[in-house]
């Protein structure tokens, strides 16, 4: 007997839950990237010093990244819409909380709390989608919403630098709360269904509390290094994670179905590309932030103004992702994924080779194509990539695969970061920017950087082209 009703929703239902998930997708991208922006402002006013500012901003992550998969699996039994609701209020009320805050501690905690808020919303978004668009136009459904997450990266930073000059670094939380209370609002009236299993599974608490572990030792460990309890806290990671193997196996309703990875080559695949892609290529714009703030001649040439520059250059893959993103998912309701992800990762694996060969002089049109073919690349990549998870799995898993959409992005872009940090911290140590032996080193680091993320993303791009031909889950009949 199948879980849930298999004919697909009125267009105007799938317009509704369309519009409602992507805005709200575009907020968080915007908070979170205009915060960025914001966040030297709000620690000099404070004085919040480095650590508690490098907690502040990571806590977030790390919150999201470890919940996705128990909300995934609570929003199967009880209901995605009732989960992204209590998701959308919780991100919202913590912004709003945020905003008046003066402690660090405080705001550590409320940033814990509004990670909580988004593991909610992140993982039942994609599965609310999946669950209201037929077969052949989820795809186009996934490309639009991943734009508007593009857009909201792209339109964050200098939207949040205006809020943060004209109004103070609290009116970037501030102007999240209007929309927050808006689109609570469309889910309660106007988002048609619930979406739950009509039998409940046991939750697995034994099973959510290894994984939980597992990546905040694994998080944590990596943002640590090289400090050698970082390496301990990573040993401890992969322990706990055999644990959560071990069990999972001889439950009868874990937490994540792992006899699903070793079944089904295709979804399998699609997580495991997605996962090695983004470590491949998360660290990319921050690496090149901090190249074109302090290496590159453009420093010299506009001084105080290269913040601003930087980021106007950075803007070229985010566009391009934005503006691809809903044509790679409407091309994927066409043709084989397998041809469109692991052309996408082509195209990112030229532009990230372009970056092998940094030097202080190169050419600002090589760093502007690195990112254009970043941009192309994960606009050919994502939408098509995340229909693959969802369209090989049973309905009754579709909060799980939508948490681990958004869990193997996390994970990735965190250990990318976690790459460039140990690489930096070795080569690099604590060399001032303002040193003669900053620039040679920095570029050690980056070149290095740069050749190992293209070998992880020629791995990905195997594996992405191993997972076969589509492979869609067919519901059985009643």
């Amino acid at each position: 007997m199948p879980t849930q009703s298999t004919e697909p929703s009125p267009i105007k239902d799938r317009i509704i839950a369309l519009s409602i998930i992507s805005v709200s997708s575009f907020i968080s991208a915007f908070s979170g990237s205009a915060f960025g922006l914001a966040a030297p402002t709000m620690a000099a006013e404070l004085n919040i010093n480095t650590p508690e500012l490098s907690w502040i901003m990571t806590i977030y992550l790390l919150a999201a990244a470890m919940l996705q998969i128990p909300f995934g699996k609570i929003a199967d039994n009880y209901g995605r819409k009732k989960i992204y609701l209590i998701g959308t209020i919780i991100f919202s009320l913590s912004a709003l909380v945020l905003g008046f805050m003066n402690s660090a501690t405080v705001i550590i905690i409320m940033r814990f709390v509004q990670g909580i808020g988004g593991a909610l919303v992140f993982a039942t978004g994609t599965a609310i989608l999946t669950s209201v668009f037929p077969s052949d136009k989820k795809g186009l459904a996934f490309g639009i919403n991943i734009g508007s997450v593009y857009l909201g990266l792209t339109v964050g930073p200098s939207l949040g630098g205006f809020l943060t000059y004209s109004l103070g670094w609290r009116s970037v939380f501030f102007s999240v709360v209007p929309f927050g209370i808006i689109i609570s609002f469309l889910v309660v009236f106007l988002l048609k269904g619930e979406w739950k299993n009509e039998t409940k599974e046991k939750f697995d608490w034994v099973g959510s509390i290894m994984y939980i572990s597992t990546l905040f030792l694994l998080l944590y460990g990596l943002r640590s290094l090289p400090r050698y309890y970082g390496y301990g806290l990573i040993s401890g990671s992969i322990i706990t994670l055999v644990a959560f193997i071990v069990w999972e196996l001889k439950i009868d309703y874990p937490i994540l179905q792992l006899r699903m990875f070793g079944s089904n080559r295709f979804f399998t695949f699609a997580n495991l590309a997605a996962f090695t892609y983004y470590t491949a290529t998360a660290a990319t714009s921050f690496i090149l932030s901090l190249y074109l703030q302090n290496v590159h001649d453009l420093h010299v040439t506009f001084g105080a103004r290269i913040a601003y520059i930087a980021g106007l250059i950075l803007l070229a893959r985010p566009i391009f992702q934005a503006i691809l993103s809903p044509f790679g998912g409407w091309i994927s309701d066409k043709m084989a994924h397998q041809i469109i992800t692991t052309t996408g990762i082509g195209f990112g694996i030229i532009g990230l080779s372009l970056l092998t060969f940094l030097k202080a002089d190169t050419p600002l049109y090589i760093i502007i194509l690195s990112l254009v073919f970043g941009g192309i690349g994960f606009g050919f990549f994502s939408s098509p990539n995340a229909n693959s998870i969802m369209s090989s799995v049973p309905r009754k898993d579709y909060g799980v695969a939508s948490a681990l959409v958004g869990t193997m992005r996390t994970v990735g872009q965190t250990i990318s970061l976690g790459l460039w940090t140990l690489l930096s911290a070795v080569i690099i140590s604590d060399v001032d920017t303002q040193s003669p032996n900053y620039e040679p080193l920095f570029l050690k680091s980056a070149q290095i950087a740069f050749i190992i993320f293209v070998v992880i993303a020629v791995l990905g791009l195997l594996i992405s082209y191993l997972r076969g031909k589509n492979n869609f889950f067919k519901e059985p009949a009643d």
